[in-house]
């Protein structure tokens, strides 16, 4: 009579493992497929723009893209203390700068001073808490893009949402309740999507 328990545990166990892999997240992308990656080995990362309703949404999500690039360890990554540096000399500017609104000479221009190839760039869209039930759970969306410094243009994009909870009904099995944990699990999915769609 032990049996069948014992095969219903180890069927959820294997569900919940499948089920954490792929966690709740929808993923849209787009890479140059004339782009050649390998090219690409001193990079930096622009501070990403918030729109949401955290301010310092950007700020955070930069941090955790920092940290999984780094992770991976295939690019090598400028200090954001010194690019920002760069980016007010290139802007004459000491003022925060959005990626987002840099022409493409401009853009040539950071990277030529701070001797990278590539840059990435980022927008968050959600950042917040939100009521399912009486639950509350995490949302988080971003779109982060890949510059290439030489031409100024767009390599690769992708576009993530995620909420946070629990993966299976009913169990609080694989859940995400705070906004950190969930903004690092999306900012370490970009960098995996960059990585498995550009061949690096």
């Amino acid at each position: 009579m032990k049996i069948p328990s014992i095969l219903l545990i180890t069927s959820i166990i294997g569900l919940t493992i499948g089920l954490e892999s792929c966690s709740p997240m929808h993923v849209r992308s787009f890479v140059d497929p004339r782009t050649d990656f390998l090219v690409y080995e001193d990079t930096a990362v622009f501070p990403f723009d918030s729109q949401a309703d955290d301010p310092l949404a950007g700020d955070k999500m930069t941090e955790h893209f920092v940290t999984e690039v780094l992770r991976e360890g295939k690019l090598h990554v400028m200090d954001p203390g010194q690019f920002r540096a760069f980016v007010a000399q290139a802007t004459r500017s000491a003022a925060p700068v959005s990626g987002q609104r840099l022409s493409p000479t401009e853009i040539r221009e950071i990277g030529e001073l701070a001797g990278v190839q590539g840059i990435f760039m980022g927008v968050v869209h959600d950042f917040k808490m939100i009521q399912i039930g009486g639950e509350q759970y995490p949302l988080v969306s971003m779109t982060t893009k890949f510059i290439d410094v030489a031409t100024g243009t767009l390599v690769w994009q992708a576009n993530l949402t995620a909420r946070g909870g629990p993966n299976l009904p009913l169990i609080s099995i694989g859940e995400s309740y705070v906004l950190g944990e969930l903004s690092q699990k999306v900012a370490q999915r970009a960098v995996h999507a960059f990585y498995r769609e550009s061949g690096l």
